[in-house]
């Protein structure tokens, strides 16, 4: 008798934005922009919400409009739950964040959590803002949500959308790093290119360019799909199918020269003597095990730069899209030497 009570008063209950959403088959995000008359809902989607909302007699909180109006005080923070650049990024932003006046929310993508589930969630927090870490959306999602909502790309450069875009400095990285193994006395270098890596482009483009400045073959060994510590083995598989070995390897990033060098040692061959490795991103690079020459993404810079264009985004003093460009510094340690041959 009790049950049946309580589903009684839970019927009688007023309906809410989620179960408009629910009616309609979409998220309870857009049926929000839909009563904020926020743009980014298409005209179709927007009458099937106000014609489910007229139905089920929903009425929007005009109380809590007013209030996200005030603005909520919160950032949204975006990221890859199993990329290690993230590490050192995100308490980064914490400390930004608290320097100009906001809380952080995040929201971590996963092999079974989507970007636009991980974006929705913070959205539904109210957050003023938001900063999204290498985002895979692609171009068409993220013009939409810079239009409904203030947005820095960190990690992935942008220029067709109108938001923030902040990262390092891929390709004089990588250029530092093919010159020093090449002051080393390194004349065959392999470059490890992961396609499916975001701005991947850049980082190539300086290793390119450090080889076309010397006149040195160029050796470029293509992976796709994982460009973690699985990718790094399998690009090692295909450096060590080679005619002719290279004495250095430049990786896409730390991950991967780390999976590298454990392929590279199983079959044999050591590291730095027989052949050096380079990363990128100086994460994992400097623990004490692997001690990896990488070059490094200073976090501090990429989360200051990231929080104060997004605080000028939210109070209104930007629109238009703008890119900042951090410093990438290379830093040696024991993985690289000079190659056999070459010494005194």
């Amino acid at each position: 008798m009790a049950k049946k009570e309580i589903k009684s008063r839970n019927d009688q209950r007023p309906p809410t934005m989620a179960d408009v959403a629910d009616k309609v088959g979409v998220s309870r995000q857009l049926v929000g922009l839909v009563f904020r008359d926020a743009p980014g809902v298409g005209p179709e989607t927007e009458a099937k919400i106000r014609a489910a909302a007229k139905e089920l007699g929903y009425r929007p909180n005009l109380a809590a409009q007013s209030l996200r109006r005030e603005g909520s005080k919160y950032i949204g923070v975006v990221f890859h739950a199993a990329e290690t650049s993230t590490y050192e990024i995100i308490p980064a932003i914490y400390k930004q964040a608290a320097e100009q006046g906001f809380q952080v929310v995040l929201s971590a993508i996963s092999s079974d959590r989507t970007d636009l589930e991980a974006i929705d969630e913070v959205i539904g927090h109210r957050c003023d803002g938001l900063i999204l870490i290498a985002s895979t959306l692609s171009l068409t999602r993220l013009q939409k949500l810079a239009r409904t909502i203030p947005l820095v790309s960190l990690g992935r450069r942008l220029s067709t959308v109108r938001c923030g875009v902040v990262s390092s400095r891929g390709e004089s990285g990588v250029f530092d790093a093919v010159e020093y193994l090449i002051s080393l006395g390194h004349k065959s270098i392999a470059y490890v290119n992961a396609k499916d890596m975001l701005d991947i482009e850049y980082r190539l483009e300086g290793y390119e360019s450090a080889m076309d400045k010397h006149k040195l073959k160029k050796t470029i060994v293509s992976i796709t799909g994982d460009f973690a510590e699985p990718g790094g083995a399998l690009a090692a598989d295909k450096i060590l199918n080679l005619e002719q070995l290279p004495t250095a390897v430049v990786c896409n990033n730390d991950q991967s020269a780390f999976g590298l060098v454990y392929r590279l040692q199983k079959a044999g061959l050591r590291v730095p003597e027989d052949m050096s490795v380079v990363g990128y991103d100086d994460t994992i690079a400097k623990q004490e095990f692997l001690s990896l020459t990488t070059v490094r993404q200073d976090p501090e810079e990429l989360a200051r730069a990231a929080v104060e264009d997004l605080a000028a985004r939210i109070k209104g003093d930007k629109y238009l899209s703008e890119t900042f460009l951090t410093s990438s510094t290379l830093v040696v340690r024991a993985s690289t030497c000079q190659p056999i041959g070459s010494k005194d």
